[in-house]
């Protein structure tokens, strides 16, 4: 029996993408790549799967054929999925490194300078110690991820699918905000509506964060209820094809506590910045420095991270962001380019007391940013009911 297909960009698509890191890689003067990222063996042959956990490679020549290395017990997957990519498994049991080395060497790949991505928070260190030992390579991070920056047009489409996926999210979660109900509860609503729009498996589950919980990031639930005039903030992303679009929004429950106004003016004030500065061949920096003076009256009062926009694009748990090493920050001097998709956290906090703020994810096109949510930046939830 034939195991159906999951194929969600044309052949022509995952081809591009393997010849642009050919000559990435023949520019850097390196022979072979070997990468254990699921983001970025998902954009070079299609792979999809839960498990991001158990080891998996992709070994890529300068020149020659790429191959994608896989435990046996994964293979429906990589049937169901894989494009342009010779899969070879190995059993239970046999050692994954040895395997892939003996493999390579096979094919004549073992030989010149090995590039081995070390830039994957899914690989333990271990794996690439013995990937560096073993085949005698070299580290090297961020060649794919590069590549991954500027989407294509079925790529960007994707990822205007995933952001009315997660307005429906967000906007389930403000429905059901009321005092007297809790965190988890918010965090169902929000939940709910995206299974039943039909998102694929989340890379981080909805982030709800009532009261005080706003003021600490990264907050979880903890059945928090809902008081008056606490802010409920609310983050999260709908997922399409693995793409992501994330969307931060914060509503009080009734009218704002004092001073909550002025951090959703602030965080408004430096959205709209960012989106009216940001244009292909800016520096980031550039734009980067352009938000902070936004935020300069009321820096030295909030807890703020000083990063105005991270990439996104394809995503597995543990989060959504693609490419860690391309913040907008005032120290990263390259460039905007046509077609990079941005989020822009633009959250403020008053340390453990309180926080809010708003985000939007954006594509770059060549007239500048085209945000993709249709909901309002307010703190007040009747704006998102009428």
């Amino acid at each position: 029996m034939t195991t159906p297909r999951e194929i969600f960009f044309e052949p022509l698509e995952y081809e591009k993408r393997v010849i642009q890191l050919q000559d990435a890689l023949a520019a850097r003067g390196i022979d072979l790549l070997v990468t254990c990222a699921p983001g970025n063996i998902c954009y070079l042959n299609g792979y999809v799967s839960v498990n991001v956990l158990d080891i998996m490679f992709v070994a890529v020549p300068a020149h020659g054929k790429p191959v994608f290395y896989l435990w046996q017990f994964e293979r429906g997957r990589a049937e169901s999925t894989v494009t342009g990519m010779e899969t070879v498994c190995w059993d239970t049991g046999v050692d994954p490194i040895e395997f892939l080395v003996n493999d390579l060497t096979h094919r004549g790949y073992k030989k010149g300078r090995i590039g081995i991505d070390t830039g994957s928070t899914h690989t333990s260190f271990d794996t690439v110690q013995q990937l560096l030992s073993h085949l005698e390579g070299q580290p090297t991070k961020g060649i794919v991820e590069k590549l991954r920056l500027v989407k294509s047009a079925a790529e960007q489409q994707y990822v205007r699918e995933a952001a009315a996926l997660t307005d429906t999210g967000v906007k389930a979660a403000i429905t059901a905000i009321d005092v007297g109900k809790d965190d988890h509860e918010i965090g169902q609503a929000a939940g709910s509506a995206l299974l039943k729009n039909k998102s694929e498996f989340l890379a981080l589950e909805p982030i709800i964060c009532v009261g005080w919980r706003s003021g600490a990031p990264h907050s979880p639930r903890g059945g928090t209820q809902v008081e008056p005039g606490d802010p409920v903030f609310i983050e999260l992303s709908g997922v399409r094809a693995r793409y992501h679009s994330p969307l931060m929004r914060t509503v009080s429950a009734g009218p704002p506590r004092d001073g909550l106004q002025e951090l959703a003016d602030y965080s408004n004030a430096c959205v709209e910045k960012i989106v009216d500065t940001i244009i292909p061949g800016i520096p980031a920096c550039d734009v980067a420095i352009a938000a902070r003076e936004v935020l300069t009256p009321i820096r030295d009062k909030i807890a703020f991270h000083d990063l105005y926009a991270y990439p996104v694009g394809i995503g597995f748990p543990p989060n959504w962001i693609e490419n860690p090493a391309f913040y907008l920050s005032v120290d990263n001097q390259a460039c905007i380019e046509a077609g990079m998709v941005f989020h822009l956290p633009l959250t403020l906090r008053v340390l453990g007391e309180y926080g809010a703020g708003f985000s939007e994810t954006l594509i770059v096109t060549e007239n500048g940013a085209e945000t993709l949510s249709t909901l309002p930046r307010s703190l007040h939830r009747g704006d998102f009911l009428s």
